[in-house]
């Protein structure tokens, strides 16, 4: 009890206030009214008893929902500032590994320096000369395999992108076409498996800037109909912008078949 008093001081007050005003009127209407008025101050009390209830429901109810909103802003601040600590943590991590690792480069810098100088020193000229033509060819030798390796994965981390982004294009394009559809009203001239090609300039919103007709259908009216359902069906679905795919979409061209007539 306590502890909402502390967290919620001035809803507490304003409920004292409230039924400290309701118990007043009660005391004064019981202290003033006539003896013949008897069974109507009792209504009234009662009323007003009912009415102190009611609002004391009400007060609780508030009380709850300030509760519950202190508890919902309490538990965001807490994981906003685990996010921050961990955040800050992790930053002191990175920060003391690349200093280890400095320090651990320093050291493998300086012994490997120490052991050229004894090896100068102690080998002979042929014997080093061997020695550093051996590893060099060793070294080429890794480097070259760890090349090849890299390069295959570069190959197959692009293969998988280009599936991915190659799947996300026919989604939007089949978006695109459902859309129009949606908006075409199909003239009665036209006929099963009449087809018509339409280029489409789009701008980042979907908003059609220009429709081109770049193969037409035979049928003027039909392929009016289709271009007016490009321009109805505006502003289209498209990739966002930061998936860096939208210059696939900047100038569309797709086919636009009858399938089937209704």
């Amino acid at each position: 009890m306590l502890d909402i008093i502390r967290k919620y001081p001035r809803a507490i007050f304003y409920a004292v206030i409230v039924h400290l005003g309701l118990i007043t009127i009660m005391v004064i209407s019981f202290k003033f009214s006539d003896k013949p008025a008897a069974v109507a101050s009792k209504d009234k009390g009662e009323e007003i008893v009912h009415a102190v209830t009611v609002d004391a429901k009400k007060i609780d109810k508030e009380l709850k929902k300030i509760k519950a909103a202190e508890h919902k802003k309490q538990r965001e601040l807490e994981q906003a500032t685990k996010k921050a600590e961990q955040a800050r943590l992790n930053e002191e991590k990175k920060l003391a590994d690349a200093k280890k690792m400095r320090i651990a480069e320093q050291k493998t810098l300086e012994q490997n320096r120490k052991k050229e100088q004894e090896r100068i020193k102690d080998l002979e000229e042929k014997r080093q000369q061997e020695e550093q033509r051996l590893e060099k060819i060793e070294q080429q030798k890794r480097e070259q395999e760890l090349r090849g390796k890299l390069q295959a994965e570069q190959e197959r981390l692009a293969l998988e992108s280009n599936k991915q982004k190659q799947s996300m294009i026919n989604q939007y394009r089949a978006m695109i076409e459902a859309k129009v559809r949606q908006n075409w009203n199909v003239p009665a001239s036209a006929k099963q498996g009449m087809s018509c090609e339409v280029q489409v300039r789009l701008i980042p919103s979907g908003d059609v800037i220009q429709v081109q007709l770049t193969r037409s259908s035979g049928d003027p009216t039909f392929d009016r109909s289709v271009e007016n359902a490009v321009q109805k069906a505006s502003p289209l679905p498209v990739p966002p912008a930061e998936s860096g795919l939208f210059d696939v979409f900047r100038d569309l061209k797709f086919p636009f078949t009858l399938e089937k007539k209704n």
